[in-house]
């Protein structure tokens, strides 16, 4: 069952689809070709298992007919999608007509039947648009033509369910609806699916939200007006769209001023889309759950939501999209995907679409862009991670070492020289996120995210239930062990020296450093603590984790897409979002393409940092201050856009940086005054930046790891005096340190065990 708007909202979403065709309002958003507006480039050659699709170019089956003549080629192409992606069953389609042709000659069928009546003639009769519908699941595929040899052109269609999936592999399972707690009633179908609603609110000129309970009558007194980027003045109605595509449950707001029952006017969107993406990271097996009121998600710091609605932005929430929901970045991106393609048939094709959100939601932002490219034409992420895997790595760490002080108590400078980080930094990581990795325990409760608890991974009672891991939520990617049917897990500790670079420095004692690797162990396959043993990782598991894009790389389509990057600092205090990943970004950008300049780092302190070093009366102006902040990198990121997609040429790292805006440069701003520093942003360098807000590295880093901090198993070698000096150990601390590192220590001077570079974008599983 595929669940689609019913027959009255249908016909208005397609009314207002068409008008928007007739006005000239479906231009491509830049790039695409092989048959699709759609900036996306076509999937690579190699994928994990890849499915047969149809293909994205207009090719005449046989171009000579039988008269003997050559027709000319009409060329169709898909501008909601890519053709080998389409959902729902309906795609938008468009017919370019030449020079010595009508328009009104062509003849459009799909699969055989004539859809010519679904589509209009462009004012300039050289086009034909319209949403062609009817779509079969799987293979279609779409012929122009004119007469029987003037004229010919063929496209290759794939349609999926919208429910998904279309390119992420099987589906997760055991899988929980939460369409009930979301205020959208029952589930219609195993998928989670709702019909389609559509709702009305106002803002009052006091800045006040209310429901328009009667959209089409007259307009309350104390409404306000909202004026777009383009200058238009509407009433400040926001029209929120609520329902579920890939089994996510999704919010689309946007201006609009309803005259007429079953005519929607979205005149006031501005042809731009903010996807928010979500916080956070678990592994749950459930659908997550909203509320139509999360379209206007905003709070006291920064109201970026309702700022950008009042802009004509048209802005987006869904459930999938929210990382301690769903952990899986293949999935995210499908979701993303089809909800644009969504926004393409029923509001219009967007000019871009930006993402934004912090934590895990700049996680999938970051992900995304690397993997499936087009998606977002821009991220903005706040306290950036650049992936899951590698995060969890310092998690997974984090747990160890806190576990190991919280039996032998340290001083916080002894803490500092083994965790890397701020006091308390790494105990916050375990208690907050370290269940990531624990097959039976996730980090909500109930386990797994699963209200029926029966269906959760027990080794004894249920060894074939559902698994509580970043990695079981992934395994579509990284694939099972046949010997155990566990996810292969890239995590692995092995060789690890914790502290090595504290001890070069005298921060820690020999025997302090000895006493901790001996004793620090690793984890079983449950994510249990283990020891003397370290962690070992699947070998297949850590190849297919770099070649597949599970981890941050730099490479694919970050290496063209704009990153405004705020990081609100409040580390004094033991918050989790280091400073450090935004260099680390930039290293991995660096190493993949020798350039990282479409890299904004903005470094501002968190209205939290105020408290911790006794500046309360500091809150409110930061807060305020950072709201502006916020507002202003949207506009920045829109001049950015703006520029890029109406630049016909190719997507290059060159026209990315041609086009980026003087004032989108690395900077921090004071917590004292909030004086701006325009400095580049350095891992150690000077400046008032480092010197304001000093970044504190991961375990793996301060243990002799690299800057880009990507190696999930090093590479080992023998040991050697050399690495430990200045100090000089003694007979029995070699002898010792050879029983702890017996198979020998990492040599980060070499890539990490399994380290390739990403196969392709666009995969399919």
């Amino acid at each position: 069952m595929n669940p689609r708007p019913g027959p009255g909202l249908r016909q208005a979403l397609l009314a207002t689809l068409m008008a928007s065709l007739l006005a000239g309002g479906l231009a491509s958003c830049g790039g695409g070709g092989n048959g699709s507006a759609f900036m996306a480039p076509p999937p690579a050659a190699a994928t994990p298992q890849p499915p047969a699709t149809g293909g994205g170019s207009t090719n005449p089956i046989d171009p000579i007919d039988p008269t003997g003549q050559t027709p000319v080629e009409l060329k169709l192409t898909t501008l909601s999608s890519r053709p080998d992606l389409v959902s729902g069953g309906d795609t938008l389609v468009e017919v370019e007509v030449p020079n010595d042709l009508k328009a009104a000659d062509v003849k459009v069928l799909s699969n055989g039947n004539d859809v010519t009546a679904m589509l209009e003639a462009s004012t300039d009769g050289r086009k034909l648009r319209g949403l062609v519908s009817g779509l079969a699941v799987g293979a279609n595929k779409l012929v122009a033509q004119v007469g029987p040899d003037k004229a010919y052109g063929e496209l290759a269609v794939t349609n999926h369910p919208i429910t998904g999936p279309m390119f992420s592999g099987p589906q997760l399972s055991p899988f929980e609806c939460r369409t009930s707690e979301s205020g959208l009633g029952a589930p219609l179908d195993a998928s989670c699916s709702v019909n389609t609603r559509l709702e009305w609110f106002y803002f009052t000129s006091a800045g006040v939200r209310q429901s328009l309970t009667d959209p089409f009558g007259p307009r309350p007194a104390d409404i306000a007006n909202a004026t777009t980027i383009d200058g238009k003045t509407v009433p400040f109605i926001v029209r929120v769209e609520s329902g579920t595509i890939n089994r996510s449950i999704y919010r689309i707001a946007v201006l609009d001023d309803p005259a007429v029952p079953g005519q929607l006017n979205s005149a006031g969107w501005n042809r731009r889309v903010v996807f928010r993406f979500g916080e956070s990271t678990a592994a749950q097996y459930n659908q997550g759950s909203n509320s139509v009121t999360d379209a206007f998600k905003s709070d006291a710091v920064d109201q970026q939501s309702i700022k950008a609605l009042e802009r004509g932005f048209a802005y987006v929430v869904s459930t999938l999209n929210i990382n301690k929901v769903n952990v899986n970045d293949v999935v995210a991106a499908e979701t993303a995907t089809m909800i644009r393609e969504h926004i393409a048939k029923t509001y219009g094709v967007p000019r871009w679409m930006v993402g934004m959100g912090g934590s895990g939601g700049a996680i999938q932002q970051m992900l995304i862009a690397q993997n499936y490219p087009g998606i977002l034409d821009g991220i903005m992420p706040d306290a950036a991670f650049p992936d899951v895997f590698g995060t969890a790595m310092a998690v997974s760490d984090c747990r160890l070492l806190n576990r190991y002080f919280a039996a032998n108590p340290a001083s916080s400078g002894a803490r500092k020289a083994f965790e890397g980080h701020m006091n308390t930094v790494c105990a916050n990581w375990d208690a907050g996120n370290g269940n990531a990795i624990l097959a039976t325990n996730g980090a909500v409760s109930p386990a797994c995210g699963l209200n029926d608890s029966s269906k959760v991974y027990n080794t004894l009672t249920n060894p074939a239930g559902a698994r509580c891991t970043v990695y079981d939520i992934n395994v579509n990617s990284l694939g099972r062990d046949p010997a155990t049917g566990f996810v292969r897990r890239p995590l692995d500790n092995v060789g690890v020296q914790y502290g090595l670079d504290g001890l070069r420095k005298g921060l820690i004692t020999a025997t302090q450093f000895l006493d901790l690797n001996e004793n620090i162990g690793g984890y079983d396959a449950d994510g249990n603590i283990v020891k003397p043993q370290r962690t070992v990782a699947d070998a297949e598991g850590l190849t297919r984790a770099y070649e597949l894009g599970r981890i941050g790389s730099g490479s694919g389509g970050l290496a063209t897409v704009p990153i405004l990057s705020v990081h609100p600092y409040a580390e004094p205090g033991g918050d989790i979002h280091t400073i450090y990943n935004d260099i680390k970004i930039r290293e991995q950008l660096m190493k993949a393409n020798g350039r990282a300049d479409n890299q904004v780092i903005w470094l501002f302190p968190n209205p939290q940092l105020a408290q911790v070093i006794g500046k309360p009366a500091q809150v409110l102006p930061l807060s305020l201050l950072l709201r502006d902040l916020m507002l202003t990198r949207l506009t920045l990121m829109t001049t950015w856009l703006d520029g890029i997609t109406a630049d016909p040429a190719a997507l290059t790292a060159d026209k990315v940086a041609l086009y980026k805006p003087a004032d989108a440069v690395d900077s921090c701003w004071d917590v004292n005054d909030g004086t701006r520093y325009k400095e580049v942003a350095t891992l150690n360098g000077s400046g008032m930046c480092n010197t304001l807000y000093p970044k504190t590295p991961a375990p793996r880093m301060v243990a002799g790891g690299p800057a880009s901090d990507d190696v999930l198993k090093c590479e080992l070698k023998p040991l050697d005096d050399a690495d430990y000096a200045p100090v000089v150990l003694t007979g029995p601390e070699k002898l010792r340190l050879q029983g702890i590192f017996a198979q020998g220590v990492c040599d980060f001077g070499k890539p990490g065990v399994g380290q390739a570079k990403l196969k392709g974008t666009w995969l399919k599983y």
